[in-house]
């Protein structure tokens, strides 16, 4: 309620101003006021009656800006330098032995020799409040990918 009234006097404020005071206001301000207009009251509706798509949009932001805990960068071309930056290269091999050689879903055997074509999942979504952590981390069968 309190953005309203605030967008009312802006919009009675503008009026008197331009009714007043004309040499002022230019035809552009006209534009400028209804572009804020506008935006302000998007603003205003996706806070006020979407605030679950908004708050799981920050949410997402915020959790994309952490580092990756698998990454494939520069695995062949620089060992070193790809292992000390990537300390989690072994992650599948590790859960997969944390599991019992099993998928995480459905449980059938994962078998070791073609790891690459299993994939990493998290076991508590991220937009579910999971934590962005190895424990929070499952290996998966390509069946259960879908």
């Amino acid at each position: 309620m309190n953005s309203l009234i605030f967008l009312t006097v802006i919009c009675v404020i503008y009026y008197w101003v331009y009714k007043y005071k004309p040499e002022y206001i230019e035809q552009r301000y006209h534009y400028y006021l209804g572009g804020f207009i506008s935006i302000y009251l998007f603003i205003i509706y996706m806070f006020n009656y979407e605030y679950q798509f908004v708050y799981k949009m920050f949410k997402n932001i915020h959790d994309t800006s952490r580092q990756p805990l698998y990454s494939f960068n520069a695995k062949d071309s620089n060992a070193d330098l790809y292992n000390t930056l990537n300390p989690n290269q072994d992650i599948k091999s590790m859960l997969c032995q944390k599991q019992g050689n099993r998928c995480a879903q459905c449980q059938n055997y994962i078998m070791t020799k073609d790891i690459d074509y299993y994939k990493l999942k998290y076991l508590v979504p991220l937009q579910q409040g999971g934590q962005n952590n190895v424990n929070n981390l499952g290996v998966i069968c390509p069946n259960c990918m879908f």
